[in-house]
């Protein structure tokens, strides 16, 4: 078994549950979006920075049994996790690559779709992963994708200061492992000079209030980041018990609104 490759918020098990949270709140989003971009079955689709697998195990029951997905991650432990799902699914068409996106482990286009979300925001050379993608793409083959372009966009209403000053230090954090969480900026600039087209640009913001879905997905989000920023001493035990005091009182307060991160929905094809 090889050594598992940390991420910023880790690979245990209570990010593992955030990130099956993470893929419930925005799967509606997801499927209407693969659909829009001509996901079908036959395809083969490269879930590129898979984590867990939640979207590879709905995109391999896309493309079915004469279609294909290449799921590629760094970490060993979350890869694990999917080879149990789909062999507990009876899903045979998915092919799992423990490796860096900058790793030379890209097909020569061979992907008739490449998937990938929140992925870009962490890697340190966006450039050389866009360039892979897109060789690995086939001619007409499209990039998706979706990434944040306005992170202090996540705001509490009325605002709070505790919080606020919680999402630069996620900011910064973020920004010190090498990851850029406002990548969505520089999406269209990557995409085209890596050779592709941005055929839909379209920005996706929701308005959450206490214990809806996209609420749910952000406190547990927030609960992880204040353990994790903690045990990096990125955080005192002071300040996180004044963000924890600030998030409990806005989310007993049903008048409180959460505004989400902006986030940029991507399709680049490759020309044919």
């Amino acid at each position: 078994m090889t050594k598992d490759r940390d991420y910023i918020l880790g690979t245990h098990d209570a990010e593992i549950e955030r990130l099956g949270l993470q893929h419930r709140v925005w799967r509606p989003t997801a499927l209407s979006f693969w659909r829009r971009a001509g996901i079908a079955a036959g395809h083969t689709v490269i879930d590129a920075g898979c984590g867990p697998g939640y979207a590879t195990i709905d995109l391999a029951e896309i493309v079915a049994s004469k279609g294909r997905v290449i799921a590629i991650d760094r970490s060993h432990r979350f890869l694990d996790l999917l080879r149990t799902t789909a062999e507990a699914r009876g899903l045979r068409n998915i092919e799992i690559i423990e490796a860096e996106l900058t790793d030379n482990i890209w097909p020569n286009a061979e992907a008739d779709f490449i998937w990938c979300r929140w992925v870009y925001a962490f890697v340190r050379e966006p450039t050389a992963v866009m360039r892979r993608m897109a060789t690995a793409l086939k001619p007409a083959g499209a990039l998706i994708s979706q990434e944040y372009y306005d992170y202090r966009g996540w705001r509490l209403a009325p605002a709070d200061a505790e919080f606020e000053r919680l999402v630069e230090i996620i900011m910064k954090s973020w920004r010190d492992e090498g990851g850029e969480p406002d990548i969505g900026l520089d999406m269209v600039r990557l995409a085209t000079d890596a050779g592709l087209e941005v055929t839909l640009a379209e920005p996706e913001v929701h308005i959450a209030r206490p214990g809806d879905d996209f609420w749910e997905w952000l406190s547990a989000f927030i609960k992880n980041s204040l353990d994790r920023l903690a045990e990096l001493k990125q955080m005192t035990a002071d300040d996180v018990a004044r963000v924890g005091a600030a998030w409990r009182t806005a989310e007993a307060d049903p008048r409180t609104m959460m505004f989400t991160p902006g986030v940029l929905m991507l399709t680049a094809r490759k020309p044919r």
